[in-house]
This record gives C-alpha cells, structure tokens and sequence, in this order.
C-alpha cells in the first residue's frame, strides 16, 4: 500500500507540471540557417555573401531591386529545400545557376543583405520556390504576355490573394493538395515588370505563392541579425512568482498542496 500511495503523490505531482508544447513544424518555430553550402563543380560556398548574391546576378541580374529580392528569397529558398533533402545543390538550370558569364554586383549584394536569412514556408514545411522565366510582361497587371521566347509560362501561377487549397500549385512539381511544398511557381519576367509598378519583393512573392505563404527569417551567425548563441548553462529562468518551467518552486503555492497533504496524512495514519 505504502509503494502504490507514494506512486499516486509522485503522479499528482507530474501531473501538475505538465507544459504545452507547440504542433512539431508549426512556422513559428525557429528555423537554423545554412550558412555554407555544397554546390556541384565549385564546392563549399558562403550562403549569404557569395551564393545567394551570384545566383541572383545569373537568374534575374538585370532586373530591377524589388524583384532582385524576390529572386534572392526564393533562390535561398530553393537552397533550402536542396539541401535538407540532399545535403547539396547542382549548379544549372536543373536547380539554379551560380556560375554564369555575369559577376554579382553591388545591387545583387544589396538584394541579399535585404532579405538576409528569409526563406518562404508553408504549415511550417520549406516549398520548392520553383521559378522560370515567364512571358515578358508589361504593366499594370503585369499577366498575359504574349512573347514567350523561353516556352516555360506555363509553369507560372497567378495566386495573388489565394490561400490554402485555392492556390493553383505548378507543374513543375506533383500537382496534389497534399504536396506541402508546391506551392506555385514565379515569372523572372513577371517579377521584373510588378517591380517596376512599384510592389515591394514582399508582394511580389505573395503574387506567385500565394497570400498566406510565411516568410521566415532563419536564424544563425551569418544572418544579418542573427543570434544563435544559446542561453549560459546551468541558468534557470527567473519569475517573481516563484515558477520555474511552469511549477510552483514554493510547496505551499502549489495547486497540488492541499493533494500532497492529504496523502502524507494518509500515510502517517497507515503506519
């Protein structure tokens, strides 16, 4: 009788310090940063100050700011998702060029120092950011251009103000709502031309993934801001309430005192 009191006190009192956790993958979870990475033919990279940059000056180069940043989140965007599936990059058109006849100038730099960090998800899960070429297009609307001398605007999607399973999702992908990452596809050309009407990259992105695609700022030390530097050991935080972890550090403050009392009576009369 004794092992089985002293096992229901001991469960009374997990029970009391139990703590919420957040759904695994939700977006506000911190996301680390890639820092470095694997690029086929040129090795190990600088993610922020030579890839990204390079990427940008080969894929867009020639476009104006805004829609540089947009390029720049969605080609680290890309880099993520390479690289949590397979640990590297290619350097071509079968993923994104990083080696071209074109040097990453001041402008391309400034793009990625912009958005430093920042990469699109969805529910918590990094979407392949598949961008081409597009139609080139003229403003206002920017959409419905007719000149497509790369053949490739029919991967492009359209998803300004959609959410959730309205989002028209590209072919360039697995077409299928449950395809997390899929989120659609930007137009190079497309991008340029809202640019120039004035969107910011923000908008821009949300033009062609969608309006509820999360931009999230990775952190780690090579983003502008960044802090990954984790908390002293053996430091516990501090409340005026007494709590620690949520549990009352004061036996008398506890919710569960009164339980833990009875019990201990309990057993002083069994003995």
């Amino acid at each position: 009788m004794l092992c089985r009191a002293v096992s229901a006190v001991a469960l009374l009192a997990a029970a009391g310090c139990a703590t919420e956790l957040d759904d695994v993958g939700a977006s506000s979870h911190a996301l680390d940063a890639f820092c470095e990475a694997e690029v086929s033919g040129s090795g190990t990279l600088d993610v922020e100050n030579d890839y990204i940059p390079q990427v940008v000056a080969c894929e867009n180069g020639g476009a104006s700011l805004e829609a540089l940043k947009a390029q720049a989140v969605a080609a680290r965007t890309y880099l993520y998702y390479k690289l949590k599936r397979q640990g590297s990059i290619g350097d071509g058109q079968g993923d994104q060029v990083y080696t071209c006849g074109a040097t990453a100038g001041d402008k391309h730099m400034r793009a990625a120092r912009e958005t430093s960090g920042q990469v699109l998800r969805y529910q918590g899960v990094i979407i392949a950011a598949f961008y081409v070429a597009g139609a080139l297009q003229s403003g206002p609307d920017c959409r419905g251009g007719t000149s497509d001398p790369t053949g490739t605007e029919h991967f492009v999607t359209y998803n300004e103000g959609k959410t959730g399973n309205n989002v028209e999702q590209t072919t360039l992908g697995w077409v299928d709502p449950g395809n997390l990452e899929n989120r659609g596809c930007q137009s190079q050309n497309g991008a340029h031309c809202l640019s120039d009407e004035g969107w910011d990259y923000d908008s821009i992105l949300r033009y062609f993934y969608g309006e509820d695609i999360d931009v999230t700022t990775a952190k780690g030390p090579c983003v502008e801001g960044g802090d990954d530097e984790p908390p002293p050991p053996d430091e516990e935080p501090e409340s005026s309430n007494g709590l620690i972890g949520g549990c009352s550090t004061s036996g008398s403050g506890s919710p569960l005192a009164p339980l833990l009392l009875l019990a201990l009576a309990w057993l002083r009369r069994r003995s």
